[in-house]
């Protein structure tokens, strides 16, 4: 309802119904405004404490780094990290399941492998290696292609899997 107040000489019409209202939408815009903020900071859009996973079989022979949070066409990379026992025969078998690739596309693989082997639920990548007496990386770079939760599984051959998430922005 619209009071007409007299201060000296001006007449000022009020609303405070309505300045109550607008009080209350600025206080939880400021609240959003601080919560995306914070999520910033934090590493939900970017680099920060909670952009980077890392997983690892139960006795450390397998282990990766990956973002937790990408961008669509935008850089990304898996770390694998394998321990001692991982190879046979001077060979280490590195898989990445097919679901997950279908939803990002490899730009690059260092070191490079000497051949990949395609199978109906894996592309497997195979690495000519000396004995592993210290852990070996294998970097995945790649640029996903679908927006959303996205859902992957890495593993050695002869060895333990592991399971990861992304959530990939547009």
């Amino acid at each position: 309802m619209n009071d007409i107040q007299r201060v000296g000489d001006l007449e000022i019409v009020q609303d405070l119904e309505f300045q109550r209202r607008a009080w209350a939408i600025q206080r939880l815009s400021w609240i959003g405004w601080g919560l995306i903020a914070v999520g910033a900071l934090a590493g939900l859009f970017g680099s920060g404490p909670l952009s980077r996973g890392n997983v690892s079989s139960p006795s450390d022979s397998l282990q990766l780094e990956y973002d937790r949070f990408g961008r669509f066409h935008a850089p990304a990379k898996l770390k694998i990290i394998l321990g001692a026992g991982s190879e046979q025969n001077g060979k280490v078998k590195v898989w990445l399941s097919r679901s997950y690739l279908e939803s990002a596309e490899v730009q690059q693989v260092t070191p490079q492998p000497e051949w990949v082997e395609a199978s109906p639920d894996r592309l497997t990548y195979v690495f000519r290696t000396t004995a592993l007496d210290r852990p070996t990386a294998v970097t995945f770079y790649l640029q996903p292609d679908q927006v959303g939760r996205q859902t992957g599984q890495v593993g050695v051959t002869t060895g333990p899997t592991l399971r990861f998430n992304q959530l990939i922005y547009p």
